[in-house]
């Protein structure tokens, strides 16, 4: 006992951060690595914890820099071994998690300490396995620090916390919670981050190309969202293909972690089809299935902001708009009118009766110049698109300001104006 008790001593002395820890992995040195880390997009920015329960450790890795932690943290996990089944059970949840909140001591009482950030327990995958409970936070504490302490928190030193605070945000840490890393040869995970990232691959061509057939065998044969199985998700799937046609699927910022033989796949996604555009965070669970990895779970929470066009429909737009603005300026009005679609109207006027217009007014002014500044594109689905603009127009006997709407439909490869409002910022100013 007394042992166990200078342990316990030497490893919290001060609860600050421990600095001074050995890197778990590392290629370099040709050792072991966690199977936590499988894959992070160069494009993911920020970092992740890995909480190891056995050993009262949380390992704050770089995701640009998964070599080895960047540091090394004492902590506290739950009373009970094991992962959270139910409400008080003690148990600190095992899984992939994140970080919904953050909060600051103003905001706390005094156990939570100087920090706290909630974690998204119990998550889709806790639900489906009957994990019950709630309030499972990563916070600081003015108490001293001891092992295997908490209800089911993960408890820093206030020392640690604070520190911690400088690199976890909400929303976008993951924080893996695990009994104890599993080490593997660096070789095998390069070996699982092939196979689960080719599957990740070839479910999304599948699904873009509407082959559904070949887009289900990814799923586990027990799969189930949304309240539908395996079979009725493929019909689902079917008939989305059928009302939507061709659609447009890409991924981004993709991240694998896994913990407990479960890989978490996480992406944004973005889907675009002819009468219909969404962009949100897919996760696919993932379990490896003799000898292949399937899909057992899913789940997609959609995000406001609208998608970004791709790069090739942004660079096309701001031509044809380019194109449009010069036609305009030099009063070639094929060219202006080439901008715009058989069927376009605005302010009541069809295109012919457009184009009338447009030829007065070439007619009765000499020079003309439009400035366009503050253009944003906002895609609406494969083929519909939204710009907006300031523009100025200047001619010899007129002038004025305000924000132009365009409705854009692509028609082959090229993109049209199908609509357009004005909103005048200023009086007309004529001579």
């Amino acid at each position: 006992m007394f042992t166990l008790f200078v342990f316990f001593a030497a490893f919290f002395h001060a609860a600050g951060v421990a600095t001074a820890e050995p890197a778990p992995l590392g290629p370099e040195t040709g050792k072991p690595v966690p199977d936590s880390l499988v894959y992070l997009s160069p494009q993911n920015q920020g970092y992740i914890l890995l909480v190891e329960k056995a050993h009262q450790k949380a390992y704050l890795y770089d995701k640009q820099n998964p070599d080895g932690p960047l540091k090394v943290y004492p902590c506290s996990t739950g009373e009970n071994k094991g992962p959270k089944q139910r409400r008080n059970d003690k148990r600190t949840p095992e899984g992939v998690y994140f970080i919904t909140n953050s909060f600051e001591r103003k905001d706390l009482t005094p156990v939570y300490g100087d920090r706290a950030f909630p974690l998204d327990y119990p998550n889709v995958r806790d639900r489906k396995l009957g994990r019950r409970g709630y309030g499972i936070w990563i916070h600081g504490t003015n108490e001293v620090l001891k092992p295997r302490d908490t209800n089911g928190c993960i408890v820093f030193s206030n020392e640690g916390i604070r520190d911690l605070a400088g690199y976890i945000g909400k929303r976008h840490t993951p924080v893996i919670i695990t009994q104890e890393i599993n080490f593997i040869e660096k070789q095998q995970l390069l070996r699982d981050r092939a196979q689960i990232k080719s599957l990740v691959d070839n479910w999304t061509h599948a699904w873009k190309g509407g082959h559904t057939d070949r887009y289900i065998s990814f799923y586990a044969e027990d799969f189930t969202a949304q309240g539908k199985t395996r079979l009725q998700w493929r019909a689902y799937k079917k008939r989305l293909s059928a009302n939507y046609g061709a659609v447009d699927i890409t991924i981004d910022n993709l991240q694998i972690l896994r913990e407990g033989g479960i890989a978490l796949a996480t992406f944004d996604q973005t889907y675009r089809a002819d009468k219909f555009c969404s962009f949100g965070e897919k996760r696919l669970y993932l379990q490896q299935r003799s000898p292949q990895w399937k899909i057992v779970d899913e789940f997609f929470k959609r995000k406001d902001r609208p998608p970004r066009p791709p790069q090739q429909d942004l660079a096309a737009i701001k031509q044809m708009i380019a194109t449009w603005q010069q036609a305009w300026e030099k009063k070639d009005l094929t060219r202006y009118m080439a901008c715009y679609t058989d069927d376009f109207t605005a302010g009541g006027l069809t295109r012919k009766a457009w184009e009338e217009h447009k030829q007065k007014l070439n007619k009765r002014y000499t020079n003309i110049t439009v400035t366009v500044t503050n253009l944003t594109v906002e895609l609406l689905s494969t083929r519909q698109a939204r710009a907006s603009f300031d523009q100025d127009y200047r001619s010899d006997r007129y002038h004025d300001r305000g924000t132009k709407t365009m409705h854009l439909i692509k028609q082959g490869n090229r993109w049209k104006i199908q609509g357009e409002t004005w909103l005048q910022a200023a009086q007309r100013n004529t001579k």
